[in-house]
């Protein structure tokens, strides 16, 4: 059994370890609580401490990238810790797998797909872009085993999402949620366990190793029609939905920080926002959670016990 370390326990490090626990595989998860699955050895941990990071992964097969930094912070926070994380899959010889996201895209017209370059629009799609060019760089000097990602789109699943964030406890008290979006533009939903097992699958075969995966998902549906899907399961009253302006939107942004690190991403919301994976069913097979099942467990996940999530 080789030994897999997962930094991070929020909905897909905790999917990464839950999924390789199955495999009879050793996990060791390192946060700053010392949380994790049980089953994994639990260990408490500033990954931007470099020489405990490098201590407590020594010998690891698999590093796995599933930190999320504050979403106002990751000019800041993202760059220490990616290097970190580098640092130690070289000192261990090992394969750095990371939980990316559709941020270095930027605005497309049509699909994404792994045939489109990345052409980040935003400053936090460029951080993103930054970091998995520098681990793939890393991988071609071979200082570090290989360099694997999955990239997912907005969470719907285990953990909180749009759905909670901003439109169910408005709709539970009878109230309109007005909601920052073209909502009716089809966009594409993953679950966070779906991204975990991915990562691991792609992780094990070396066909996966030095690119990025797509996460397969659902068909794409509208905002508003995710709402109905989740007004229908919890027997909640019709929706009532308005869009939001972007004007209104970079208003709230003064009074709020993380509202405004929301405005560089919202075109992700103005227009259809879709995936190709076929190059991932190819290889990996379409595995994905189905829509109704990722919506029953964002309504039932417990709020409190996950950090906000889109999908990083």
């Amino acid at each position: 059994m080789a030994l897999h370390v997962v930094l991070g326990a929020g909905p897909v490090g905790t999917a990464i370890a839950e999924d390789l626990l199955t495999r009879g595989e050793t996990v060791r998860v390192l946060t700053r609580r010392g949380t994790g699955p049980d089953g994994t050895e639990r260990i408490a941990l500033d990954v931007t401490d470099v020489d405990a990071l490098v201590r407590n992964t020594a010998g690891a097969a698999v590093i796995y990238n599933a930190v999320n930094p504050p979403y106002d912070r990751w000019t800041t926070d993202w760059p220490p810790l990616a290097a970190a994380m580098l640092t130690a899959a070289e000192a261990a010889g090992a394969v750095l797998a990371v939980v990316d996201n559709l941020y270095p895209y930027g605005p497309v017209d049509g699909p994404m797909s792994a045939a489109l370059p990345d052409r980040p629009s935003s400053v936090k799609g460029a951080v993103r872009q930054r970091m998995w060019e520098d681990a793939l760089a890393a991988a071609a000097a071979g200082r570090i085993r290989a360099a694997v990602a999955v990239r997912g789109s907005d969470y719907v699943g285990p953990g909180p999402s749009l759905l909670t964030i901003l439109i169910m406890d408005k709709l539970r008290a009878g109230r309109t949620a007005l909601v920052p979006a073209d909502l009716d533009a089809p966009h594409a939903w993953t679950n966070p366990a779906d991204a975990g097992r991915l990562l691991v699958a792609a992780v094990l075969d070396p066909r996966g190793w030095n690119r990025y995966w797509l996460v397969p998902g659902p068909p794409a549906v509208s905002l508003r029609e995710l709402v109905d899907r989740a007004a229908r399961i919890e027997h909640t009253p019709a929706p009532r939905l308005r869009s939001m302006p972007v004007w209104m939107l970079r208003l709230a942004g003064l009074f709020d920080r993380t509202v405004r690190e929301l405005v560089e991403m919202n075109y992700q919301f103005r227009r259809p926002f879709t995936l190709d994976t076929a190059d991932t069913v190819a290889v990996f097979g379409d595995h994905h959670t189905p829509l109704d099942e990722g919506i029953r467990q964002t309504l039932g996940s417990p709020a409190g016990n996950w950090t906000v999530t889109r999908a990083y």
